[in-house]
């Protein structure tokens, strides 16, 4: 049987300007790309568990390089659970002049039992800009919940735009953090202001964070917020690929079963890079 990639084995994915079409490498580790869409200077990319995920002592990695005046999209397609045990998400990006990435995350989850670390780190170029969404949720439906901590590191033009940690723990809910609520749901824009709508903290640099809390994923109110910031995006000329259809509420939140893993993709052994 395959043995399951090691924290060595990152998911990398590069874009770069073509003619016809854009150049894109991927490289598969615990996450597997898969492109959906791509003009000359950008491209929509799907990103599913290519193993169960993340158990004890996984160390996933994922490495973005976004090409000068390109846009990446991505989507994830299930939710993500951490099990019990200690493990880890790193995001390392990196997008030259112009260019754009925008991540719409699925509910981040920790189970009970679970000492998960996630950290996002991105560096920005002039006239570059970022758009996450990132929903953090303790616990599978009807259990307690692990912990988190959540490392936010966001530079714009070699200047910090953005440093954030959060750290929550379903054993000792804080009052100012999530309270009762085991849902945290943020949406971050860096390198552009998006539109207020009164829910969101504007920044010192070009941007502004929003964020929700909710007892459920499929209740945030930011569904409108991140379109709309979206749109704010595309009007700087930033293209708006075709929508990808992730369900509203993912396996990883709505079943203590979920397992990450969706159906037909089998653990692999190392990572597998792709050049299209």
């Amino acid at each position: 049987m395959p043995g399951r990639a090691t924290g060595t084995d990152a998911t990398r994915i590069a874009l770069a300007a073509g003619e016809a079409r854009s150049r894109v490498e991927l490289a598969v580790g615990m996450l597997a790309p898969r492109i959906v869409e791509r003009g000359p200077r950008s491209a929509l990319l799907a990103v599913s568990a290519a193993q169960m995920l993340l158990l004890d002592g996984d160390e996933l990695v994922v490495e973005v390089e976004v090409g000068a005046g390109c846009t990446l999209e991505i989507e994830d397609v299930g939710g993500t659970v951490a099990y019990p045990g200690v493990s880890s998400w790193r995001v390392d990006a990196q997008v030259g002049a112009g260019g754009a990435l925008v991540w719409r995350g699925l509910p981040f989850v920790a189970a009970a039992g679970a000492r998960t670390r996630r950290t996002t780190r991105i560096e920005l170029a002039a006239g570059a800009a970022a758009l996450l969404r990132e929903t953090l949720v303790l616990g599978r439906h009807g259990e307690r919940g692990g912990a988190i901590v959540a490392d936010t590191e966001i530079e714009l033009d070699g200047r910090p735009a953005l440093i954030e940690r959060l750290e929550v723990d379903a054993a000792t809910p804080e009052p100012g953090v999530l309270g009762a609520h085991r849902v945290l749901d943020t949406l971050v824009a860096i390198g552009y202001r998006p539109p207020p709508s009164g829910q969101e903290l504007s920044l010192e640099a070009p941007g502004a964070i929003a964020r929700r809390l909710a007892a459920h994923s499929h209740a945030s109110p930011l569904d409108e917020a991140w379109n709309s910031w979206r749109t704010a995006l595309a009007d700087r000329g930033v293209p708006r690929l075709r929508a990808w259809p992730c369900p509203d509420v993912p396996a990883a939140d709505a079943s203590s079963s979920s397992t990450s893993s969706p159906a037909g993709i089998a653990p692999r052994s190392s990572a597998t890079t792709t050049r299209v």
